[in-house]
C-alpha cells in the first residue's frame, strides 16, 4: 500500500519518490537559510555593526560578489569535466561541502577586534573561501534537478517543490530582525552578539540541513563521460544555449537599478507602529513586510506549474509577473508618498500591493529553471554533452553578478543621499533627527519603491525576444530518447 502524499516512497526511471524529493527540497531550504543570512546581512553588519563607511562596505561586498560571479563558470567547467561512476557527477559536492560553508559563514559575523584595514581584508579572505565551496555545492544541488529525471514534466515537478523550499529558507532567515529587537530589547544580549547568534542557527545550521539533498538521485548522464573538452570549450558550447543566454541578460539587466535595500528603509524610520494596542518597531516591522513578500508567494509556487499551462508557457509567467510587478510598485509609491507610509494603514496597503505581485515574482524562479533544465537537453542534442554544471554555474553567475551591481551602486547611492551611520535603529529609538541625513530621509522611500521598476522595465525588454515552444521541447526529449539508446547500444557492442 502507498503511503500518503509526501511520504510516497514509489519511485521509477522517470518519477521522483516524494519521500526522496521532500529530502531533496529540505536541503534547499536550510541551504537558502544560509545564503539568505549572508546575502541580505553582511552588508548591514559591516556597516552599521562594525562601522566601516558605506563606499567601502560596497566595495567589500561588491568586489567578493563579483569574484564569486566570476568563480562560478570555472567551478561549473570544472564539474563537467570530472570523471565520475554514474549518478555520482553532482552528488558527492552535497556531502561535504556544507559543513566547511557553515564554518565559513560563522566568521564572517565575529567580530575579532581588528582595525578595519585587517578586519575587510579578513572579510575578504573569508568570502573568498566560502564562495569557492559555496559554488561547488550550489551548482551541484540546483544541476541534479536537470538530472532528476529524463521527462521536462516531472522535471518541473522537482524545480516546483525545490523552489518552494528555497524561498521557505530565505523566509526563515528573514525572521533575523525580530529576534535582533527581542533580544537587545530585553537585554538578552548586545545587538553585535545577535549577528553572532543568527551566523550559529542561519548560517552553520542552515548548511546541516542543507546535506539533506544528498538523498536525490540522478537519473541522467552521458553514456560515455570518460570523454571530456576543456572549460574554454564548454564555455564556448553555450552559445548553443540561446534559452541560457537570454535569461541570463535579463536578469542581469534587471539589477541595473538605485533601489534602496529594504533593511535601510525599515530600520531608519524612527517610528512605532500601534497595532491593535502593541507597538510595532521599524526592525519587526520588516519582518513583517518579509513575511508578507515571502510567504504567500511560497504558497502560491504550488499553483505555478498550473498557471503557466493557463497562460500558455514559461515566457507567458515572465512577462505577466514583470508587468504586475511595476504596475503594482507604481500604485503603491502614490500611496505610502508624503511620509504617509509612516501611517500603518497606508504601510499596510503597500505591503498589500507587493505581496500581490511578489506573488507571480516568485512563480519566475520555476520559469527560469524549467526553461534552462529543457535548455540542457537541446544543448545535449546538439553536442552530444551534459552541462548541469557549466548551465547552472552560469545561473549562477548571473545570481552573483545581479547581486554584485546593487552593492556596488548601493554603497555609492547611500554616500550621495548622505546616509549617517549614527542615524540608530528603530529599535533603539522611536524618533529620527531630521537634521540627521536629511537628502536620505526625504528620497529613501522614492528608491525603496520605484528604485526596483527601472530594473523590471530592461528586463521585460530583453525576455519579449525569448522563445518557448512546448512541441520543441517534445520533439527534442524524443530525439534525445532515440540518440541516448543508439549511443548505449553502440557502448555494450565496443566493450563486448
Amino acid at each position: 500500500m502507498k503511503k500518503f502524499f509526501l511520504f510516497d516512497n514509489t519511485e521509477t526511471d522517470t518519477k521522483v519518490s516524494n519521500t526522496r524529493l521532500l529530502s531533496y527540497a529540505a536541503g534547499l531550504v536550510g541551504q537558502n537559510m544560509t545564503y539568505s543570512l549572508v546575502s541580505s546581512r553582511l552588508f548591514v553588519y559591516l556597516n552599521t555593526i562594525l562601522k566601516i563607511p558605506s563606499e567601502k562596505t560596497g566595495i567589500i561586498t561588491g568586489v567578493s560578489t563579483l569574484w564569486d560571479a566570476i568563480n562560478d563558470p570555472l567551478v561549473g567547467g570544472l564539474i563537467d569535466r570530472r570523471k565520475h561512476r554514474p549518478g555520482y557527477k553532482l552528488r558527492p559536492f552535497l556531502l561535504w561541502t556544507p559543513v566547511i560553508i557553515g564554518i565559513l559563514v560563522f566568521l564572517m559575523f565575529v567580530d575579532f577586534g581588528f582595525s578595519e584595514s585587517k578586519t575587510i581584508a579578513f572579510v575578504l579572505l573569508l568570502y573568498i573561501l566560502f564562495d569557492v565551496f559555496y559554488s561547488l555545492q550550489d551548482i551541484s544541488i540546483w544541476g541534479i534537478a536537470a538530472m532528476s529525471s529524463p521527462d521536462s514534466a516531472e522535471r518541473r515537478r522537482v524545480i516546483q517543490w525545490i523552489s518552494i523550499a528555497a524561498g521557505l529558507g530565505g523566509t526563515i532567515a528573514g525572521l533575523f530582525p525580530t529576534f535582533k529587537d527581542i533580544f537587545v530589547k530585553n537585554g538578552i544580549m548586545s545587538e553585535k552578539n545577535t549577528y553572532v547568534f543568527g551566523a550559529l542557527v542561519f548560517g552553520l545550521g542552515g548548511m546541516v540541513i542543507a546535506m539533506l539533498a544528498y538523498r536525490m538521485k540522478e537519473k541522467v548522464d552521458e553514456v560515455d563521460n570518460e570523454k571530456k573538452s576543456s572549460i574554454l570549450q564548454d564555455i564556448l558550447d553555450l552559445r548553443h544555449n540561446k534559452t541560457l543566454i537570454i535569461v541570463c541578460l535579463a536578469r542581469t539587466v534587471q539589477s541595473i537599478s538605485i533601489a534602496l535595500p529594504w533593511e535601510y528603509f525599515f530600520e531608519t524610520q524612527g517610528v512605532s507602529y500601534n497595532v491593535f494596542g502593541t507597538e510595532i518597531s521599524g526592525g519587526t516591522a520588516q519582518v513583517v513586510y518579509g513575511a508578507i513578500m515571502g510567504v504567500p508567494g511560497a504558497i502560491a509556487m504550488f499553483f505555478a506549474i498550473k498557471l503557466i499551462k493557463k497562460l500558455g508557457g514559461n515566457k507567458k509567467l515572465l512577462v505577466f509577473s514583470e508587468i504586475a510587478t511595476i504596475i503594482a510598485r507604481i500604485i503603491a509609491f502614490y500611496v505610502g508618498a508624503n511620509d504617509r507610509f509612516l501611517n500603518i494603514g497606508a504601510l499596510a496597503a503597500v505591503m498589500a500591493l507587493l505581496g500581490t505581485a511578489q506573488v507571480f515574482t516568485n512563480m519566475k524562479d520555476i520559469a527560469h529553471r524549467s526553461l534552462l533544465t529543457n535548455s540542457i537537453d537541446e544543448v545535449e542534442l546538439k553536442t552530444g554533452k551534459r552541462t548541469e554544471g557549466i548551465t547552472f554555474s552560469m545561473q549562477n553567475f548571473v545570481s552573483k553578478l545581479t547581486g554584485a551591481i546593487p552593492k556596488f551602486i548601493q554603497g555609492y547611492v547611500l554616500k550621495f543621499l548622505g546616509f549617517d551611520q549614527n542615524i540608530k535603529h528603530a529599535a533603539n529609538q522611536t524618533v529620527i533627527n531630521a537634521q540627521v541625513a536629511p537628502r536620505f530621509l526625504k528620497y529613501r522611500w522614492h528608491q525603496f519603491i520605484l528604485g526596483p521598476v527601472i530594473g523590471s522595465v530592461l528586463y521585460l525588454i530583453v525576455i519579449l525576444f525569448l522563445k518557448d515552444d512546448a512541441s520543441h521541447i517534445a520533439e527534442v526529449e524524443r530525439q534525445l530518447k532515440e540518440k541516448r539508446e543508439a549511443a548505449a547500444l553502440e557502448l555494450e557492442k565496443a566493450q563486448a
